[in-house]
């Protein structure tokens, strides 16, 4: 082992006991159509990860407009053990449930993945995610 590899597997131990929240990852299942009732019915979701996590707020804050109205969508970072999943394993419009925080406010809060940060020097893995609605 080299001494930059020796300092990254350092850094991810430190950095993944950082990681006091808990989360879910999930991915929808296919949308069937029920043409008796003429509704859409979700599929069963898959669980990508389960495991610890650290969610911690950007601080850009971005407004949109709905409709006529002005809206603020806050963007968070969650990030996970840099080995926790494939590379392949996540896509954009996945789900980040948290299910065990420091801050009962965020225990079932969903997010929507919107990003998914790479990096071969990171200390963990880094995906950035939006309150889902």
């Amino acid at each position: 082992m080299s001494g930059l590899d020796e300092l990254l597997a350092a850094g991810r131990r430190a950095h993944e006991q950082l990681m006091l929240d808990a989360c879910t990852i999930s991915r929808p299942g296919a949308v069937t159509l029920d043409r008796s009732a003429s509704v859409l019915i979700p599929g069963a979701s898959a669980t990508l990860y389960s495991g610890p996590c650290r969610l911690k707020p950007q601080r850009v804050p971005r407004n949109e407009e709905a409709g006529e109205r002005l809206t603020v969508v806050a963007r968070y970072e969650v990030a996970l053990p840099f080995a926790s999943l494939a590379t392949d394993s996540l896509h954009v419009g996945d789900t980040v449930t948290i299910t065990a925080s420091g801050d009962s406010r965020l225990v079932g809060e969903d997010f929507a993945v919107m990003a998914v940060d790479f990096g071969s020097t990171a200390t963990a893995w880094r995906i950035t995610v939006e309150a889902a609605t």
